[in-house]
């Protein structure tokens, strides 16, 4: 995928202003939504850096030696760090954890370790091979346990010349508030409409399984990388089996317990992303007969279904559930399909 993707235009030429400017920091702290690019604005950047003859735009130049071995991988001078699974699971818990459990068994979490840390500070302080920087992305920067994130401390405290740490995160709370402190913020907002859908439209392949881009990216909360991936006619079936399956618990017409088995295949965390917007959408239903906007409005007769056996306090209530739902399993260590399989007979019990 192109690294230039146009919402992030605006961010490119102020932070070329800051380059220009002789105003480089040592670390950025590159946070926003997920489904924004982020990680690919990171990776542009990393490039055009250490490129040997940048364009007048600050855009690496495509055909350097430079260049060519960041194609490659192979840049002596730059080094991605990410996460490793923990096989000592519970000695050094991680800012964030994984999906949790499943089927009672616990999961080993994957963590970004004081190991890959101590390499990284040791790699940072070697003179730059090709004279230029040195830049290091750490990808989620949000997994760094607690040891490894003190460590990096000491490096983002003093770090050495000519050095470029790049954290990218879509949840920068999860960061000690020192290590954010200690970077400089480069913050990224959903696009607006009117760029993010032509931007889709131009990009979705076109299927039996045709959807408007603007559903798409209301389904995705406005994050166009998300959206894209919704377009792929297999999960967006997956959704329709899946509010299926839920209609049939709300109705008593099936088994939780056997939903919940279902409901843990595929992407969790996007199921329950799916289930979320379900219900906000409900409260929209609920408070205005006539909605300025439904995040899933191909399933409007559904919801007006479901939106109208239900109390508002209900409605509000299985929002909050599920919205907790989605925090605990893609974030603490817990049993996934007991979770789901509480959530699922609560709504049966109260339809």
């Amino acid at each position: 995928m192109d690294e230039r993707l146009p919402w992030h235009q605006n961010l490119w030429q102020q932070f070329q202003q800051r380059r220009n400017a002789d105003r480089m920091p040592h670390a950025l702290l590159l946070a926003g939504p997920a489904g924004l690019g982020k990680g690919l604005f990171a990776r542009r950047l990393a490039r055009a850096l250490l490129c040997e003859t940048p364009t007048a735009e600050g855009e690496a130049c495509g055909q350097c030696r430079s260049c060519q071995l960041f194609q490659a991988s192979t840049h002596p001078d730059y080094r991605v760090v990410q996460p490793e699974e923990d096989k000592k699971l519970g000695e050094s818990a991680p800012l964030a954890g994984d999906a949790g459990e499943t089927s009672g068994k616990r999961k080993k979490s994957k963590v970004i370790k004081i190991e890959q840390i101590r390499d990284l500070c040791t790699f940072l302080s070697y003179t730059p091979q090709y004279g230029g920087y040195k830049i290091a992305l750490l990808e989620p920067a949000d997994r760094l346990n607690l040891n490894a994130a003190n460590s990096l401390l000491k490096t983002l405290e003093e770090p050495p010349g000519n050095s470029l740490l790049l954290l990218v995160t879509a949840q920068p709370a999860r960061l000690p508030a020192t290590v954010r402190s200690r970077c400089q913020r480069i913050s990224f907002e959903r696009p607006p409409i009117a760029v993010a859908v032509p931007w889709l439209a131009a990009h979705i392949t076109q299927s039996k399984d045709d959807v408007e881009p603007e559903v798409l990216l209301n389904n995705a909360g406005g994050s166009p990388l998300i959206a894209l991936t919704y377009a792929d006619g297999e999960r967006w079936r997956r959704r329709r089996e899946l509010v299926e399956r839920y209609d049939q618990v709300l109705a008593g017409q099936t088994d939780p317990v056997r939903v919940a088995e279902d409901w843990m295949q595929g992407d969790l965390a996007e199921n329950l992303r799916w289930l979320i917007g379900w219900h906000t959408d409900l409260i929209r239903l609920k408070m205005n007969s006539n909605p300025s906007r439904l995040s899933n409005p191909d399933l409007g007769s559904m919801l007006w279904r479901w939106a109208d056996r239900r109390a508002a306090h209900t409605l509000f209530k299985r929002l909050d559930a599920a919205v907790r739902l989605h925090t605990l399993c893609t974030t603490t260590q817990v049993n996934t399909q007991w979770l789901l399989e509480v959530f699922f007979s609560d709504g049966a019990d109260e339809r």
